[in-house]
């Protein structure tokens, strides 16, 4: 066994891989311009920009440091990505038949919130921008 390895860990990691995570101040800079696209759920909204370039479908996941202390955040920036992460091919079939690049951005309004409703307002948002890219 290899160090830092729990014999009990499984050899498949359930994460979101960081190929798929926007990262970088440009894309930011884009996904928070004017010509971005929101759709607004009641606890999370959704920005994003589609381009004609290649294939690809990457998100980030924000939450301001306004709505509390950094342990709050940080757990909903968690529930963001999981529920992200085991609805993404809602969204990402749609990519890849249009053919396009998608940069989104998961943005919570509040830190105080249940599983289920981020799942609620999650799904609700990819279906909301999986239509869209349908009618692009």
């Amino acid at each position: 066994m290899k160090k830092g390895q729990n014999n009990k860990a499984s050899s498949r990691r359930f994460t979101l891989p960081k190929s798929k995570i926007l990262r970088g101040k440009t894309n930011f800079d884009r996904l928070f311009a004017n010509e971005a696209i929101v759709f607004y759920g009641r606890n999370v909204l959704l920005r994003f920009r589609i381009y004609d370039s290649q294939t690809d479908c990457k998100m980030a996941f924000i939450v301001a440091k306004k709505l509390g202390k950094a342990v709050s955040r940080n757990r909903v920036k968690r529930l963001l990505k999981e529920t992200y992460r085991l609805n993404q091919y809602i969204l990402f079939d749609e990519v890849l038949a249009a053919s396009i690049t998608f940069h989104g951005g998961l943005m919570a309004k509040t830190v105080d919130v249940k599983y289920d409703k981020v799942k609620t307002d999650v799904i609700q948002l990819l279906n909301q921008a999986k239509d869209y890219i349908q009618n692009y």
